[in-house]
């Protein structure tokens, strides 16, 4: 995985957020958390560290500070904080900054 693939993945999951809005309705923004939040590069662990080893990872490191520190993480969710655990929520964070960046290049362009 590197940047390059990366934001293609976030560019095609955009345009399937904005193709779903246009037909059906709804706030993209929403929808890019829901696409996210179900995405194969985000769920599996393998996936997700290939995101982390491969990628810029500077917005998913920013997420994971903005939800918080990983030791209050485990008392919040009582589930212990692990490597696939915080590669998964770096995925997350890096992969839904690039949803929304694309959404808006896209709406920027029509």
């Amino acid at each position: 995985m590197n940047d390059y693939q990366l934001n293609q993945i976030a560019e095609d999951m955009a345009r399937e957020i904005l193709a779903e809005v246009a037909e059906y309705g709804g706030d993209a923004s929403d929808l890019a958390h829901e696409a996210v939040d179900g995405c194969e590069h985000v769920i599996y662990h393998a996936k997700a560290h290939a995101i982390c080893q491969g990628c810029n990872t500077d917005n998913g490191e920013q997420f994971l500070a903005d939800v918080g520190n990983p030791d209050n993480a485990k008392s919040r969710n009582s589930r212990p904080v692990t490597y696939d655990s915080l590669a998964t929520m770096i995925a997350y964070g890096e992969l839904l900054a690039r949803v929304i960046l694309a959404i808006d290049e896209i709406e920027g362009d029509a």
